[in-house]
């Protein structure tokens, strides 16, 4: 996979998650008022030893995306409500009232956990992060101040640029997206006050930096719950740490950017240079927020250099409002954003884009595989509805063309056409009849009725990055006066190429038709869980489904992203020197800082390990083309297991007899074998698994396990040490016969063959025939074919390698319990199968 510029990395909680240095903790027990057993924290991959889980997730990205120039370190706070006016956001940890000590050369140290002047000691006072049911924490705690400045440290030491990316997780019910706080209804003081409630009053003279203790002291109240106070906090430990390239403050505030204030009005009023403003408290917050960080940075040396990408300053906002916004009722969409994105303060227009780059239904694929071949639009925007839909594509329609990933890109959904109803309904029976289970799109998304726009509505398209980089923007509503949505009054702030765009965060769910709907997720817990239109949830045993996981889609989504921007011409530059999009700052999301196969194996010990399997981590993921279809039994109708020849593999092959018993009138019961030949049953015990990017052997089964679908397809499998065969005696000839079926002798049964990878030879009574007397038939069963008849006696025989059609042998082992037998016991169970 040489196409992962840059990572962000998670889990944005786990106090000592990011550490380099081990670290042993306790927990107070708030129900008999002990510590519980000290227990290591960050050193899950190799316990007892030295390294942290950190350090091993980090060499294992570098070992397998040589290519990644920059990493994200994106560190959470939370917060506890969706109103403005009253929400918290605040750090907190899991070791309330507990103990911590760093491993200092073997020897346990006492230390503490220490965020923005506050320990664990600090309660009551800190928030606690809520529970499960049965006491386990939602969230891991805020990462602890040390560990955050001793990654970036090490970071940059490995020569990865670095983003630093302030996060905030919902611990309201149903753990919702930091996107829905917001204040209803605004155009009105009280909104503009609970945007001041929100931000809060700290101000850069209220933090102490600590290069000793690697923390900064905060002057205001310890329960000062307010977002300055967290960003300004950061950007002082970042001046610790020794800068970064990019810092954020902060990505997808949607709901508070768009609240209101009373001076709003449809046409805005302008500035002293006649550019158009409306009254948004918030993005007025987030201008004076960057000030200060500037003002934070120039204080301490580290000033902006924009050619070599260091000390820059961005927001990301989401991909759904970053062009503007169009507020319920208001008849219009107004580019609220753009005075932020002018401000000589920000460097980088930045957005999180989870925009489609496809639309495929079920059955056939719907519209776009019908238009698949006809000619995409050209020349003037906005296209016919007559010709908006042309793919201009060859080949068989696929989601998994590059082609076709890379045309959505700038062209599709939002570019060219729209769809009114974005609602997913959730799971149910598919309307295209194929008895599925799929995520359910509704209104003229479920009928694929797809909408216009009319000229000079580019702003409403949110693929339209490089008309918006070049090009003024205006407000676009409808007045009243007849003309419909059509630009109106002053060009705003934003100044075109005045500065780059980039791709703060992007990634695709490994789920069928993750291209459908990338900015959805699977997570049981969350009111925020989806999967994308149409894709189809699978049964699962005990009742119910899960989404169906696809890999490649994911894979071949950022392979698209990646080249399209870097290496086939799209990205242009300014007159200026300033690129449309600068791809250094790109990040996916996401690499995780807990080890390949740790995580996600470990799932009582971390609560999202289970939206491993379907989510958007690339960590322990291995590319792998679609899985071929099963039938016919041909040689290539089937995957292979992988190749691991430079392993040391202990195999054992069993024969498997079934019987059908049936019951007699006279009482007695009689058995017959369901095959002529036993089934064989091959158990791999591996010595060692390698998890580095030169055999990734890892990965790769896991890969194959998770594009199997685990038992529900076969493949092929060769056998190490059975697999190469010589002189196997095939049978006798008797004159007549030309076709002798190829079977191999295990133990005191003779099984047969299901194919052959390749023939070295065929003997007659011994003596090898040339290759123009035989040929091989790969139709089950794999057979010789003589050019003519051996006569009546003649033993056959033949040199060969040996193929066994195969399946994973446990029916019911899902992804988790697989990996963990893998990883744990260095064992795969697989079972001969009848094509």
């Amino acid at each position: 996979m040489g196409f992962i510029g840059g990572v962000h990395l998670l889990p944005a909680t786990g106090e000592w998650t990011y550490d380099t240095v081990p670290y042993t903790a306790a927990r107070h027990n708030f129900t008999n008022g002990q510590l519980d057993n000290a227990a290591s924290v960050n050193t899950y991959y190799a316990p007892g030893g030295s390294k942290t889980d950190y350090s091993y997730a980090i060499d294992q990205l570098q070992a397998a995306h040589p290519e990644c120039q920059t990493v994200s370190v994106v560190c959470a706070w939370f917060f506890n409500s969706e109103n403005a006016a009253t929400c918290n956001v605040y750090p907190s940890t899991t070791y309330l009232l507990g103990e911590a000590w760093e491993i200092v050369g073997g020897s346990p140290v006492a230390s503490h956990w220490m965020v923005s002047g506050l320990t664990e000691q600090n309660f009551p006072g800190l928030i606690p992060i809520p529970t499960t049911a049965d006491g386990s924490y939602v969230y891991g705690g805020t990462p602890s101040d040390p560990s955050i400045v001793r990654c970036i440290r090490d970071l940059k030491a490995r020569g990865f640029k670095v983003v630093f990316y302030p996060f905030l997780l919902g611990t309201a019910a149903g753990y919702p997206w930091r996107g829905r706080i917001s204040c209803s209804p605004d155009l009105s003081s009280a909104a503009t006050a609970a945007v001041a409630a929100f931000l809060g009053s700290a101000a850069p003279s209220d933090f102490v930096r600590d290069p000793v203790n690697l923390t900064v002291a905060y002057a205001g109240g310890l329960s000062d719950w307010t977002y300055r106070r967290m960003i300004l906090h950061y950007a002082n430990l970042c001046v610790i740490a020794g800068g970064v390239n990019l810092f954020l403050i902060g990505s997808e505030l949607r709901g508070l950017e768009t609240i209101r204030g009373p001076a709003w009005t449809p046409a805005g009023t302008t500035d002293a240079n006649g550019c158009a403003v409306w009254d948004y408290p918030f993005v007025a917050g987030l201008q004076a927020l960057a000030a200060d960080v500037r003002t934070i940075f120039d204080g301490q040396g580290l000033t902006k250099n924009a050619a070599a990408l260091a000390n820059l300053v961005s927001y990301s906002a989401d991909w759904s409002d970053w062009m503007g916004i169009q507020h319920p009722g208001a008849n219009g969409q107004w580019p609220h954003l753009d005075a932020l994105w002018a401000d000589t303060n920000i460097d980088v227009v930045g957005l999180d884009n989870y925009l489609p780059l496809s639309d495929w239904t079920t059955g056939d694929g719907g519209l776009d595989a019908r238009s698949w071949l006809a000619p995409r639009p050209s020349g003037a925007w906005p296209p016919s509805p007559t010709i908006m839909s042309g793919l201009g594509l060859s080949g068989p329609p696929t989601p998994y063309a590059l082609p076709y990933l890379k045309g959505n890109i700038e062209g599709g959904e939002k570019y060219h056409w729209w769809y009114g109803d974005s609602v997913n309904a959730g799971p149910g029976l598919d309307p295209n009849g194929s008895d599925l289970t799929v995520s359910l799109a509704q209104g003229d998304r479920l009928a694929q009725v797809r909408s216009a726009y009319a000229p000079n509505q580019e702003l409403l398209a949110n693929k339209q990055f490089r008309w918006w980089w070049k090009s003024p923007h205006r407000a676009i509503y409808d007045a009243g006066d007849g003309q419909g949505w059509i630009p109106r009054g002053a060009a705003t702030q934003w100044a075109p190429q005045s500065k780059p765009l980039a791709f703060i965060e992007y990634g695709y769910p490994a789920t069928d038709k993750g291209t459908n709907q990338p900015n959805v997720f699977f997570d049981a817990k969350s009111s925020e869980s989806a999967t994308p239109y149409w894709s189809i949830w699978r049964p699962v045993p005990g009742g119910g489904y899960a989404p169906l996981r696809d890999d490649t889609i994911a894979s071949l989504a950022l392979q698209a992203m990646y080249e399209y921007w870097t290496s086939d011409g799209h990205n242009e530059t300014s007159p200026g020197g300033v690129p449309l999009v600068q791809f250094a700052l790109c990040c996916v999301w996401n690499w995780d800082a807990r080890p390949f196969p740790v995580f996600p194996i470990l799932s009582g010990q971390w609560a999202d390990a289970g939206n491993w399997q379907t989510g958007d981590w690339i960590t322990g993921r291995v590319t792998l083309p679609p899985p071929p279809p099963s039938p016919p039994p041909g040689i290539g109708s089937f995957a292979t297991f992988p190749s691991l020849d430079a392993l040391r593999a202990t195999l054992s092959a069993r024969p498997r007899f079934d019987t059908d018993i049936a019951d007699r009138v006279a009482g007695r019961s009689s058995r017959r074998p369901r095959y002529a030949a036993p089934l064989i049953g091959f158990e791999l015990n591996f010595d060692l698994l390698r998890s580095d990017a030169a055999t990734q052997e890892m990965q790769r089964i896991a890969g194959f396990f998770a594009a199997m679908n685990g038992a529900a397809t076969p493949f092929w499998f060769a056998p190490p040490g059975l697999s190469v065969v010589a002189g196997q005696i095939l049978g006798a000839g008797d004159g007549a016969t030309t076709a002798f079926p190829l079977v191999l002798t295990i133990g005191p049964t003779i099984a047969s063959v299901a194919g052959a990878a390749s023939v070295g030879a065929v003997y007659v009574d011994g003596a090898a025939l040339p290759s123009s007397g035989w040929t091989l038939s790969n139709l089950y069963p794999a057979s010789i074919v003589m050019a003519s008849a051996p006569p009546a006696g003649a033993t056959i025989a033949a040199d060969f390698t040996a193929l066994w059609l195969c399946r994973f042998a446990d029916d019911g082992l899902d992804f988790e319990e697989f990996m963990t037998m893998l990883f744990k016991l260095g064992a795969v169970r697989l079972t001969a199968v009848r094509p």
